[in-house]
């Protein structure tokens, strides 16, 4: 028996066949124009998607400080100077990002942090500046205050949901600052946050969707049609992206015209109404953003006190000498608290939320160092590895916040120096109110709780494994923690909290 196949399925497969094989043929055999050759790199049939930081590092080692992917168009600079040059110093050149097919129908165009380098762009940072430069910073106090705080009586409470409460922390501190509103962590609308941060993460990392990436042409294809499964989740990431979008937005407008309460958001609405497309995009990055880096950050703290104790020591003992110990922690405080700030430092520099950043995209060719970089090239800055260089650090891999000591400014240097927060024109345009936020929960905690390693039945210790997820976003896996009250005076200072 046989089966009639429609003359136009095969035109049609064959036409989309065509084009997966010119676009390999563009992207491997694409002509040099110019007499420069490119900078040397590994031929690959696949990308790590597995601490793809650490295997794009041992490349480094092997090739330089400049790795080039011919088959796909990428260079990876591990070393900081190198992204300095590039994305800061050559931004003109270096500040679009890869709209791919997967992120668009992700909904990437609508999130400041992926948009193309454009006119559109401008106008989106522009809107998202007026609420988050660093003169405006104080506004968020009273929230950033209110959670944390909120945080200590949660750790205080049920230690053993440390990791939970961190989470809530990370998601609560946005809800309030830009919307004035209380969301738990359990609330529908976080929960689908979390899940577009973790398909965006996906469709951000090279090799996480092999199917599309080898057959270029399976983007014209139905979303049922075999390995198309990514189209399937790009869509329900949109959709969730456009939740996130409206919702919290319409609630917080409601309640400003209804007299009930107001918000920052709102209030730029009303200011500001032919921005409105900006404004509620700005309040979607700013929570999608915040539920996993700020979370990240928290987190390795966490960790990395109860694993180093005597550092825990010596930032509380900091706190005390400097501020006492009948009173929390303040912004106030924090050029006071040099080793505290170089704690924070150290925890940005081992352990950036994001290992790769986010990809640059030239759009121009570029010479460097005798190399052609070409037009469309997307540049993967090795975050992780910058910050583990043993040119510029000593003992790199160890948590040591003492090395800012030696440094002529101590540790209060520029925020610019802090690269987990990006390069360029595309830094983090959030990042003075993450990095407030992170600095108060750590000088909070370390005032008010002792962390280290639980016990088992028999009162020995559980070692911890400090093991972290491996894939776009990188944070401490869960492990089994002692938290404690450090004293009497420091439990009634945080349950004093609930009065305000």
């Amino acid at each position: 028996m046989y089966t009639t196949i429609s003359p136009m399925l095969v035109v049609s497969l064959a036409t989309l066949a065509f084009i997966s094989l010119f676009n390999i043929y563009r992207y491997r055999y694409r002509p040099s124009t110019v007499n420069s050759p490119y900078p040397p790199g590994p031929k690959i049939a696949t990308m790590p998607t597995r601490d793809a930081w650490v295997e794009y590092r041992e490349w480094g080692n092997n090739y330089g400080g400049l790795v080039y992917l011919p088959e796909r168009n990428t260079l990876i600079a591990n070393k900081s100077e190198i992204a300095i040059e590039l994305l800061e110093k050559r931004a003109r050149i270096y500040s679009d990002r890869a709209m791919t097919p997967i992120i668009k129908l992700c909904g990437g165009e609508d999130i400041l942090s992926l948009e193309r380098y454009s006119e559109k762009w401008r106008i989106d940072r522009r809107v998202f500046q007026q609420t988050f430069r660093q003169a405006a910073s104080s506004r968020f106090y009273p929230a950033q205050y209110n959670k944390i705080h909120e945080f200590l009586r949660q750790l205080l409470m049920t230690p053993d949901k440390f990791m939970q409460h961190t989470m809530k922390l990370s998601q609560a501190l946005v809800y309030k600052g830009l919307y004035g509103l209380d969301v738990d962590s359990e609330d529908p609308l976080a929960k689908k946050a979390v899940e577009v941060m973790d398909t965006l993460g996906q469709a951000l990392l090279p090799g996480s969707f092999p199917a599309y990436e080898r057959f270029p042409f399976l983007r014209f294809m139905p979303s049922w049609f075999p390995g198309c499964r990514f189209k399937r989740i790009a869509i329900q990431c949109s959709q969730g992206v456009k939740e996130v979008d409206t919702i919290p937005f319409d609630i917080a407008m409601a309640h400003l015209e209804s007299g009930t309460g107001t918000s920052p958001i709102a209030e730029l609405a009303i200011r500001k109404p032919q921005d409105i497309k900006a404004i509620k995009a700005m309040g979607t990055i700013s929570y999608l953003a915040s539920a996993d880096t700020t979370m990240s950050s928290i987190s390795s703290f966490l960790l990395t006190m109860c694993q180093n104790p005597d550092i825990q020591a010596k930032g509380r003992d900091e706190i005390e000498r400097v501020i006492g110990t009948d009173r929390l922690p303040t912004f106030e405080d924090r050029q006071s608290l040099p080793y505290v700030e170089a704690i924070y430092r150290e925890v940005m520099r081992l352990h950036p939320a994001l290992p790769l950043g986010l990809p640059h995209v030239s759009i121009e060719d570029d010479f460097y160092r005798g190399y052609h970089i070409p037009k469309g090239c997307v540049v993967i800055p090795n975050i992780w590895a910058m910050n583990r260089d043993p040119d510029v650090y000593t003992e790199p891999d160890r948590f040591l916040p003492e090395r800012y000591s030696e440094s002529p400014t101590g540790p209060f240097e520029s925020i610019n120096n802090i690269y987990a927060f990006g390069f360029g024109r595309r830094v983090c345009a959030g990042r003075h109110m993450a990095e407030n936020t992170i600095w108060l929960t750590i000088a909070s905690v370390l005032a008010t709780f002792t962390l280290g390693k639980a016990k088992d039945g028999k009162g020995n210790e559980i070692d911890i494994p400090g093991e972290y997820t491996d894939q776009f976003f990188r944070h401490p896996k869960p492990y089994r923690s002692s938290i404690f009250p450090r004293s009497t005076l420091a439990r009634e200072l945080v349950l004093a909290t609930n009065a305000e």
